[in-house]
């Protein structure tokens, strides 16, 4: 299914490139897994090479694109209602999509510039910045996810210095 160079995301263990596949016997049974080694430093994963296509492992994004096109449009105004604000994010994690999490990241980079975020929406930010600094750096060659976060971190200040305020009415997306 995949092939040594692959880069893929994990849902559960983000980022990372296909190294190999192993052979392993355990318990008289042998199985096939493919090894990949996360980014930033966090080891390895074996993925049972039969359990793959159900685990909803995607191709890793090939460039910025998609963060960019998302950083270029309006913000979505959020609900001020924080328990309707944090499910619709808390929506968009669990996707695991780039789209729908640079839009999650996006929108409370956005509020936190005029309001304050709760400490769950924080959280959320820290949560984003961190899943999608993993893929940049696996995508980007020899990038550490520092350096990753340092280039989204640049991404997001230039778009709020380029943006008006969000129209009230505006939905949020997801």
């Amino acid at each position: 299914m995949y092939s040594t160079g692959d880069q893929i995301v994990h849902p559960r263990y983000g980022a990372g490139t296909v190294v190999g596949k192993k052979k392993l016997t355990l318990k008289g049974k042998t199985r096939a897994y493919h090894i990949v080694e996360l980014v930033g430093e966090r080891g390895e994963v074996m993925i049972p090479v039969e359990a793959a296509p159900d685990m909803n492992i995607r191709p890793a994004i090939e460039d910025l694109t998609v963060i960019e096109q998302v950083f270029a449009l309006p913000p979505a105004q959020l609900s001020d209602d924080y328990r309707a604000r944090q499910a619709s994010i808390q929506k968009q994690i669990q996707t695991r999509e780039p789209e729908p999490l640079a839009q999650a990241l996006r929108d409370l980079y956005w509020r936190e510039q005029s309001e304050k975020l709760t400490a769950v929406e924080t959280k959320m930010k820290g949560q984003l910045m961190k899943m999608l600094s993993y893929e940049i750096a696996v995508i980007c060659a020899e990038t550490t996810v520092d350096e990753a976060t340092r280039q989204l971190t640049q991404m997001l200040t230039k778009m709020v210095q380029t943006k008006e305020e969000p129209p009230a009415e505006a939905a949020a997306d997801g």
